[in-house]
């Protein structure tokens, strides 16, 4: 993490990034610097306060959205999780009984029961993160490595995650990350980020033959892509960055 007078950022780097790339969070207006391999770290102060004003107006900007949208995050315990990828509604009960384990477990139709030490609310959040990610495990790799067999697009290993800043990445050996927040956006748009990374196998960049080949993939790729940019709406305060 690094810091000027009043303005933090996180800095990332990129094995893909040919310049420096500053990214503004459209869910809390965090900034990240993204940066090429080999970039001089020490030179990220001055580039983010050359950028300084453009970076508080973005800022100001997100945090105005979203007030007048009345989507101020919500970092309460939730009665209600609903994983849009699948279709699912989940009601949340916190139970004070004690049992070997304190972890989220299914309980009945669409119910999910907490049992334990209730009043400790960070442990109550991580068991139902743990919780979130095991149905991103159980659902979205198989929809990745059906999709990758539809389209003869190789992929060699999937993994689930909770990425701060991307919904998901494919390595150079064709191993491709997905972001576990992808469980609370609306099915198109899963579609459309595996699509993204798949392609990434065939072109590791972003070239016009990629974005050939996602067109031939995800038709209508470039508005579902700009969709995405806000798509972190969906994704609940208490799931965390």
């Amino acid at each position: 993490m690094g810091a000027q007078p009043g303005l933090k950022y996180t800095v990332r780097e990129s094995a893909r990034a040919r310049h420096v790339r500053l990214l503004i969070s459209v869910r809390d207006g965090s900034l990240t610097v993204v940066i090429p391999r080999g970039f001089e770290r020490q030179r990220i102060p001055e580039v983010v306060k050359e950028r300084r004003a453009w970076i508080e107006r973005a800022q100001r900007r997100i945090i105005e959205q979203r007030r007048r949208s009345g989507a101020e995050a919500d970092d309460r315990l939730p009665r209600l999780i609903n994983l849009r990828a699948v279709g699912e509604e989940w009601q949340v009960e916190y139970r004070d009984q004690r049992r070997p384990d304190d972890s989220g477990r299914g309980h009945g139709r669409r119910t999910l029961v907490l049992y334990g030490a209730i009043d400790n609310e960070a442990g109550c959040k991580q068991a139902l993160r743990r919780w979130v990610h095991a149905q991103a495990r159980r659902h979205l790799s198989p929809r990745l490595l059906d999709l990758s067999r539809r389209h003869r697009l190789p992929v060699k290993r999937v993994t689930i995650r909770r990425q701060r800043t991307r919904w998901g990445s494919c390595s150079e050996r064709d191993s491709i990350n997905l972001n576990a927040k992808l469980m609370f956006l609306p099915p198109h748009l899963v579609a459309q980020v595996m699509a993204h990374e798949l392609c990434h196998a065939v072109h590791h960049d972003h070239s016009g033959e990629f974005w050939a080949l996602v067109e031939r993939v995800s038709p209508g790729c470039r508005e579902l892509e700009s969709e995405l940019r806000t798509a972190w709406r969906y994704v609940p305060a208490w799931f965390g960055e």
